[in-house]
């Protein structure tokens, strides 16, 4: 009996000192960073934080506040489009059953904090459409439970953290409309094997696109126009079977298209390589992604004439070549699409006359521009008949003759 009357005197004590450095967290962690939250807060406009949230009222019952039935835990912060202006308090990080934390679409400044690293229960975080600035926290590699991100739309800066590359839970990566700089990892799809949809258009991003994308098998939807990439389009891309958004204008890539792009990617519906310095020709083997509707491949240095083959794109909505060096006849003699409502074909070098049954052809066609070609012969009266047709350019070719629109 003297021997357990020592030991739990000696835990007693032990108590005292090592169990006092450990944080006691719950309900009362979770108002009081909620408090620290508000107090934040320079503007709130509807008054929903200055009238609903108050001590000694239950927070769960708080406006924009779900909690946990059985811990009465915060599970989510949902503040999206409340007109809120303020910081991020770094005590939000001390909400650690938080599942979902969205304050998109408000005006929030300042830095990310890093205490967020401790939210491990995190699956979604929401900050888009606000004016957050500096960096995304290095720290975020730890979220390991986390499926989305969205960070779009803020004024964030410096290079994306190699980090979050390695969280294998991860679904949606939306980081768009930033000044995001440095290059993307060449291996960034080693450890990404949800990955379904990543977004870093309108950044500052250099370097080469990762042949590593390849890897990403469940990717839907990829986005890198609008940066600084360099180098060519990998081939491997062609190997996306659940492909279905490929968006790599307005960068500075060289080269052809890759022979395989359409190798796999039979479920891709939008291919934009606008605005670049692709060369070569277009492959016949671009017919091979048999559900495109949207091709543009505008503004780059292609050559060649169009390859029949695309005759056979029956799901053709919108086909851009303005500003080439396309050569040869006119395509529409093999053009049966009666799906096409958009078709720029100028800026380049085609000859030949337009068909007298264009119309018949192009039922659907709402956009017509041909200008600045080598286009000879009448315009067809039958154009007429084209009712959705709201542009039409037809300037600088050898065109004879007039056109009336359809005023029905």
């Amino acid at each position: 009996m003297g021997k357990i009357k020592i030991f739990l005197l000696f835990l007693s004590v032990y108590c005292l000192g090592a169990c006092a450095a450990i944080p006691i967290i719950s309900s009362s962690t979770d108002e009081s960073a909620l408090l620290a939250f508000k107090a934040k807060i320079t503007r709130d406009p509807y008054n929903i934080l200055q009238k609903n949230w108050t001590a000694g009222t239950p927070f769960c019952s708080w406006i924009g506040i779900i909690c946990s039935h059985r811990h009465q835990r915060v599970m989510a912060l949902n503040l999206s489009i409340k007109g809120l202006k303020g910081t991020i308090a770094k005590e939000v990080g001390n909400l650690s059953f938080l599942i979902s934390l969205d304050i998109s679409n408000n005006n929030f400044q300042g830095h990310i904090p890093d205490e967020l690293v401790h939210l491990h229960r995190l699956h979604g975080l929401y900050m888009q459409l606000n004016e957050l600035s500096g960096q995304i926290p290095g720290s975020f590699g730890f979220l390991n439970r986390i499926h989305e991100l969205f960070l779009y739309n803020n004024s964030l800066t410096g290079p994306i953290p190699l980090a979050i590359f390695n969280i294998s839970s991860f679904h949606v990566i939306d980081l768009k409309y930033n000044f995001l700089g440095g290059s993307l990892p060449m291996d960034i799809c080693n450890n990404l094997p949800n990955l379904e949809s990543f977004n870093v258009s309108h950044n500052q991003l250099g370097g080469q696109i990762p042949e590593s994308f390849s890897r990403c098998s469940e990717i839907k939807f990829l986005d890198l126009s609008c940066n600084e990439f360099t180098g060519s389009i990998p081939g491997k891309l062609g190997n996306l079977s659940k492909l279905e958004q490929l968006y790599l204008g307005n960068n500075s890539l060289t080269g052809s298209l890759p022979h395989d792009i359409c190798k796999k990617t039979t479920r891709l519906v939008t291919l934009y390589l606008f605005e670049n310095q692709l060369g070569g020709q277009i492959p016949s083997s671009i017919s091979g992604c048999r559900s495109l509707k949207h091709l543009s491949l505008a503004y780059n240095n292609i050559s060649g004439v169009i390859p029949t083959e695309i005759g056979n794109m029956s799901a053709l909505q919108s086909l851009y070549l303005i500003s080439n060096n396309f050569t040869g006849e006119l395509p529409f003699n093999f053009f049966n699409i009666s799906s096409l409502k958009n078709i720029g074909l100028g800026y380049n070098r085609f000859t030949g006359n337009l068909p007298e049954d264009l119309c018949f052809r192009h039922p659907n066609l709402e956009f017509l521009e041909i200008e600045s070609n080598h286009i000879f012969g009448s315009i067809p009266s039958s154009i007429s008949l084209c009712s959705a047709l709201s542009v039409i350019a037809l300037t600088a070719n050898y065109l004879t003759g007039s056109f009336k629109t359809n005023t029905n």
